[in-house]
């Protein structure tokens, strides 16, 4: 991913966490998303971070963070414990992100997620007319050492989430740091979108 993007992708989320709200951010990495906004926001807020390394600069940055893989599920929280869940850059490396997203859904009133789009017109290119597996600036992995387990594009994501009952209440686009407004399946490197449940998905209990 792009530095301008990652900076674009954090500004965007720091904007849309409520003053005050309480945090769980899933894949934190070393937990500079989550210092921001626990300074910037008032947040109280918790992570979730499976690299040893990454949960210790996390907690040395004063942070609370659970060393744990977040796809064994999120039983130790209690219902609608958080105002905000944030997968920021993270479902598409999940094994089952449609199981963990809906879990979100639980412990959280509001998601937060942030890809990398696949749609994007110089992958298109790469896959399509050079017929090789898409490397750019956006998506910098060979096919034999990316963390991508899952490849979606806008449309995809939007059909997605609207199958799952789930409202979007904003969305935003960006391309080598720079908001992207118009066709934005085709000419974003990466997507935000702030999410509501509109109704319980079918394997909820609650």
């Amino acid at each position: 991913m792009r530095e301008s993007n990652r900076k674009f992708i954090e500004e965007w989320i720091i904007e849309h966490v409520p003053e005050r709200a309480r945090v769980l951010d899933v894949g934190c990495g070393d937990g500079a998303l989550l210092e921001r906004l626990v300074k910037e926001k008032g947040a109280r807020g918790t992570g979730i971070e499976i690299e040893e390394a990454n949960v210790r600069k996390a907690i040395q940055r004063g942070l609370s963070v659970h060393h744990g893989d977040a796809e064994e599920g999120l039983d130790h929280y209690a219902d609608d414990k958080f105002d905000v869940v944030i997968f920021s850059l993270t479902i598409q490396e999940l094994g089952h992100p449609q199981r963990l997203l809906r879990e979100a859904f639980r412990v959280g009133k509001q998601l937060i997620v942030t890809f990398p789009n696949f749609g994007h017109w110089q992958a298109r290119w790469q896959l399509g007319i050079l017929g090789r597996a898409p490397s750019t600036p956006c998506l910098p992995y060979t096919w034999f050492e990316t963390p991508n387990r899952h490849y979606l594009t806008v449309l995809d994501w939007e059909t997605f989430a609207r199958d799952e009952g789930w409202r979007i209440l904003d969305k935003g686009f960006v391309s080598c740091g720079r908001p992207v407004r118009f066709f934005p399946n085709l000419r974003a490197e990466a997507a935000m979108y702030l999410l509501e449940e509109i109704a319980p998905s079918p394997i909820q209990n609650h």
